[in-house]
């Protein structure tokens, strides 16, 4: 009986083989059609773009006719697109109310003056369009969810929806500043945001990126050397395109405009502290309500080499991003990139200063622009700038304390620093006081590997958190 049955399989599987030779449609078959199994396709395809064609390297972000191809409609908020489930729905509803308006809504975890808002639209502010990160004019947030987890260069790792949030609030808030630091990953306030992105992802098509999706940056001809960005030219076109709103001192109009530097903006670790991601978001969305006016990429990345040549807080764990590859050119506030380009600070603020233009919270005047802004197109890596370029970083206003003992993923670090109001410090973070090693790892766990959980059991005083000297 055993030899039958291993006779009869030997048999079969042999018809098998030979219809499969013979191109027939046996188990197993390659081929379509009939009633054979369908063959899957060899290259499966990850995200695409749709109406990509609205996208281009132009200075036209978004061409006449983007509204008849993707018509862009304001989600709203109601009983008929909010989650049946109770719980989920007050998820969204507070989702919302922290992206709208994050630095009062959070003020514990924000340590400036911004909200997302500010960058995508909508919210509270009475001179933004409709519901928060549904601003076309901005940068939507419409369907971006479905682009997690993804990875990022900076930190090297990939990363989920959540630990991008968290990112936001460390860098882009400033949350070091801040009385409790970056909101923990399993935190209401970050379920809430994450809830009200997925929310925002419903309806959108499966699989695709909406072509707003990401920062466009200057790339190839339209990409200018960083040593040859001219922030002086830069500072003439931020008086004639920008200061009307955000001063000319930077520090924006209350609610409406944010600030773009100083103690009230973001720190040298945040996205919009990279010359291109900023020239590509002027581009994008500034001034706002009449984009794409400027005349060129060069523009744009002198307004964007002026704005990031200005004093900005300090982020701790800064020197530890790209770790491995090394911070790109367009990190002008990083010192391993000002060594490379052959600079002993920041490329833009020495040009400001050896133009005479101010480097800090002081209004611009027409007057402190020289004639010959030409001059600044040359890299000008040894000429010698006169004042205190080491003022660049700003510490926070008033007495910081930290006592503290911080696990590193490394291992320990203890630290006691002081500071008192604002001090001259080193533009270099690894040549920095003590107050560095006891702080550099604190704030977002999740943003340098050991998950962020470690973030809301290892939180220090509120002392520490504020303590944000370099």
């Amino acid at each position: 009986m055993i030899g039958a049955i291993i006779g009869a399989l030997v048999i079969a599987l042999a018809a098998n083989g030979l219809l499969a030779f013979l191109g027939g449609g046996g188990i197993g078959s390659a081929e379509s059609g009939g009633g054979d199994i369908t063959k899957l396709p060899g290259n499966w395809s990850g995200e695409k773009w749709y109406s990509e064609d609205l996208r281009d390297q132009g200075m036209r972000y978004k061409n006449e006719t983007a509204g008849d191809e993707i018509q862009f409609v304001p989600k709203q908020m109601n009983n008929s697109t909010l989650p049946e489930d109770e719980n989920r729905r007050e998820l969204v509803k507070r989702g919302r109310e922290l992206f709208a308006n994050t630095s009062a809504e959070a003020p514990e975890h924000v340590g400036n003056d911004l909200s997302c808002a500010n960058c995508h639209g909508g919210g509270d502010l009475p001179t933004v369009n409709g519901m928060v990160g549904q601003d076309i004019d901005l940068i939507p947030l419409v369907g971006t969810a479905a682009g997690y987890p993804e990875w990022t260069g900076r930190t090297e790792r990939m990363r989920d929806m959540r630990q991008r949030i968290q990112g936001c609030f460390l860098r882009s808030m400033n949350a070091p500043n801040s009385t409790e630091g970056v909101p923990a990953y399993d935190s209401r306030e970050i379920q809430a945001m994450e809830s009200y992105l997925v929310w925002l992802n419903k309806g959108t098509p499966s699989g695709r990126v909406p072509y707003w999706r990401h920062i466009e940056k200057p790339e190839g001809k339209n990409e200018t050397n960083v040593s040859k960005v001219n922030p002086v030219r830069g500072a003439d076109l931020y008086l004639q395109n920008c200061a009307s709103c955000h001063g000319a001192d930077g520090q924006g109009t209350e609610g409406q405009y944010p600030p773009l530097w100083g103690p009230e903006s973001y720190n040298d670790g945040a996205g919009m502290g990279r010359l291109y991601t900023s020239a590509g978001f002027i581009r994008e969305a500034m001034p706002y309500g009449s984009a794409h006016t400027f005349t060129d990429w060069q523009d744009v990345q002198d307004v964007a080499g002026f704005v990031n040549a200005h004093k900005r807080p300090h982020l701790p764990r800064q020197p530890k991003d790209w770790k491995a590859s090394g911070s790109p050119d367009e990190g002008i506030y990083y010192n391993r990139t000002q060594q490379r380009l052959g600079y002993d600070m920041n490329p833009m603020t020495k040009k400001l200063m050896l133009a005479g233009v101010p480097i800090g919270s002081e209004s611009l005047n027409q007057s402190d622009i020289p004639n010959n802004v030409k001059r600044y197109d040359k890299p000008l890596r040894n000429e010698s700038a006169n004042g205190s370029w080491q003022t660049t970083w700003i510490l926070p206003t008033g007495n910081a304390t930290a006592n503290m003992t911080a696990n590193a993923t490394n291992g320990s670090a203890t630290s006691n620093a002081s500071t008192t109001g604002t001090a001259n410090t080193t533009t270099d973070g690894n040549a920095s006081s003590n107050a560095t090693a006891a702080i550099r790892d604190t704030m977002a766990s999740a943003m340098n590997g050991d998950g962020a959980e470690r973030e809301s059991r290892g939180r220090v005083a509120s002392e520490t958190r504020r303590a944000t000297a370099t």
